[in-house]
């Protein structure tokens, strides 16, 4: 148990500081040797160094919310440092070890190998960023560093520079585990989850589980990274409503419920069904989030549902001559429902398009294996 935010250390040859005992996220073996091919927001840990998500460009207010809370969660806090809730790389160490011992699956004991590899490096890293934030603090309580304390500085920033250029050989890369062939066909799958996560509205459906108070609880699709694992163009993730995270990769779809506990599952043994659903058979709470709230208006207004084209249900029942049918046809409103039998995962998202788009690419890449 800490008792202290700060505690003294000697960090280098007559240079004594005072350094952060709060857990730091840092970029880490994040971005890697793809750096320069990918544009990412910020971003976001969840839970463990090596996962998180980039934060995308949007317009909604609900997804700005959910991106501050999810930063909020990664504060400093005493409380959580005096009862050990704060993130501990010795206890993931332990964690990961114990998971790996215990996997029978080849590919999943080669993900968490890797992770327990990259692991140390992390945390020496990190460590290292918060002893360079503790010199930094010297300067501004004297105004300025010394040459000698801007030397130690740009050592430590030298030893982490390494320690990232020596993690690439460690952390696993995809291109490298499934060809650069298969990789560029999945990359279209992964374009077409860029626009689909960029939809205002998807909800997770929990008719699979027994708590159904909330039957349709939103969430949020964003490009992320799973224990350091590296590919170009970062990886889909999608959240459900009851905490796990689900990652998509060329050969695998990862359930995580965290770091260390995640299981696999072969694509070429899911079903991806997509199909337009009319909005009545959403609960209430999922009608009420149809109206686009202009918050600088406090207007409700709908969206011009003639642009969806086949995003349209048409009522085929009516039975009326040619003049009469015009007027007598009915339109609906649809939402497109993304579900994985196997899984029993279930999505409702509004952008039908996107999601069409998006399941006949995926559709498309499994046939092509």
């Amino acid at each position: 148990m800490k008792l202290f935010q700060k505690s003294r250390k000697t960090v280098a040859k007559g240079l004594t500081v005072w350094v952060s005992n709060h857990y730091c996220p840092t970029l880490f073996g994040i971005r890697g040797h793809y750096e320069s091919s990918y544009k990412s927001g910020q971003y976001v840990e969840c839970g463990a160094p090596g996962t998180g998500f980039f934060i995308r460009t949007s317009s909604s207010h609900s997804y700005k919310s959910f991106c501050n809370a999810e930063k909020a969660k990664l504060q400093p806090s005493y409380w959580n440092l005096v009862k050990g809730k704060e993130f501990s790389f010795d206890k993931e160490i332990s964690l990961a070890n114990a998971a790996l011992r215990e996997t029978q699956n080849e590919d999943k004991a080669r993900i968490l190998e890797a992770y327990v590899n990259v692991l140390p490096l992390a945390k020496e890293a990190e460590e290292g960023e918060r002893i360079i934030a503790g010199i930094k603090e010297l300067g501004h309580r004297r105004h300025k560093l010394t040459t000698y304390q801007t030397h130690v500085i740009s050592s430590y920033k030298s030893r982490i520079a390494r320690l990232g250029h020596d993690v690439r050989d460690i952390q696993l890369t995809i291109p490298n585990l499934c060809g650069e062939d298969c990789y560029n066909r999945f990359a279209e799958v992964v374009i077409a989850f860029t626009e689909l996560a960029s939809s205002h509205r998807i909800w997770h459906s929990k008719d699979s589980y027994e708590a159904l108070d909330n039957a349709f609880e939103q969430v949020y699709f964003d490009l992320g990274i799973f224990d350091f694992i590296q590919a170009p163009l970062m990886t889909p993730m999608m959240r459900d409503s009851v905490g796990q995270y689900h990652f998509l990769y060329p050969k695998y779809w990862v359930a995580s419920r965290s770091a260390t506990d995640f299981d696999l599952y072969p694509l070429k043994d899911l079903t991806f069904l997509c199909r337009e659903v009319p909005y009545e058979m959403i609960s209430n709470m999922v009608l009420s989030s149809y109206a686009d709230i202009d918050e600088s208006s406090s207007v409700r207004h709908h969206r011009n549902y003639e642009q969806f084209g086949s995003g349209l249900l048409v009522n085929k029942d009516t039975v009326a001559t040619n003049e009469m049918e015009k007027e007598s046809r009915m339109r609906e409103r649809v939402v497109g429902e993304f579900y994985i039998p196997e899984l029993k995962l279930r999505y409702y998202v509004r952008d039908v398009r996107a999601l069409k788009k998006f399941a006949s690419a995926l559709n498309n890449y499994i046939k092509s294996e």
